[in-house]
């Protein structure tokens, strides 16, 4: 092929010089991952309601109630960063051609460890004295 200084068309499936090419098994992977991130997210924003009955014993003097706000403050505000932030992640990976599917995974991650934090300070709510 000789050049002439207009642009060749390039074959299919290959991009342009400097791009990086769509990698379809790393967009399926991320997709499926974003799903269970969603489903995991709403399965312990569900499950955060029940930190309520860590008050059930309490008494007159004998509870720490804030911990139950800190509690609920943990777990959610965690969820909801988790997912808020790796749709706006999954969008940029995807414009800049990054690898996408450890974004979701670190989304699990820390929704798994916000509940865990929920639920180790709903636990401190009820003193026992």
């Amino acid at each position: 092929m000789i050049h002439t200084g207009t642009p060749q068309p390039w074959p299919y499936g290959t991009p342009p010089v400097g791009q990086r090419p769509v990698r379809t098994w790393d967009v399926v992977l991320a997709v499926v991952l974003y799903s269970v991130a969603v489903v995991l997210g709403a399965a312990a924003a569900y499950f955060t309601v029940f930190f309520a009955f860590a008050s059930d014993p309490c008494g007159q003097d004998n509870c720490r109630t804030e911990y139950l706000g800190w509690a609920f403050a943990v777990s959610w505000g965690g969820t909801a960063t988790a997912i808020v932030g790796v749709t706006a992640i999954l969008v940029l990976a995807a414009i800049k051609r990054w690898y996408m599917w450890y974004w979701p995974v670190l989304a699990m991650a820390l929704i798994v460890l916000s509940f865990a934090g929920g639920v180790a300070l709903a636990s401190q709510v009820y003193t026992g004295a």
